[in-house]
């Protein structure tokens, strides 16, 4: 996770602009600023989430006759025959409810040299006079 360092004119209400990327939750070592003027921005560039679904399930699939033959050179192998069952019959799945998961991540000043992301991100530290 590198930093960026921009330093501001003096006479500029930016006093300086810290910038990086997070590629994963952690925390971030940053220059120190003046918490009581400073702000943070991050843009989540990582997601997470799942999609959950519940119903029920019901009907009976059933054996139904079939015949197989296992043969060699024209002529029936020895046990060779037998039944073969397939299955017939309808399953059905009734819907229940679905749900939706689903996070975007970001980073917040811990302290003063510390910033710390709970996932992929672009941030950036503003400091100003």
């Amino acid at each position: 996770m590198g930093v960026a360092t921009i330093p501001a004119a003096s006479s500029a209400p930016i006093k300086s602009i810290q910038r990086g990327v997070a590629a994963s939750a952690g925390t971030i070592t940053i220059s120190a600023v003046d918490t009581s003027k400073t702000f943070v921005r991050s843009f989540s560039n990582g997601s997470a989430g799942s999609v959950g679904g519940t119903g029920t399930d019901s009907g009976a699939l059933s054996p139904s006759g079939g015949y197989v033959r296992l043969a060699r050179g024209g002529s029936q192998l020895p046990g060779g025959s037998g039944s073969w069952p397939s299955l017939v019959g309808t399953r059905t799945f009734a819907a229940g409810a679905t749900s939706l998961t689903s996070a975007s991540y970001g980073v917040v000043l811990t302290n003063s040299t510390t910033l710390t992301a709970d996932g992929a991100c672009y941030w950036e530290v503003v400091e100003y006079n």
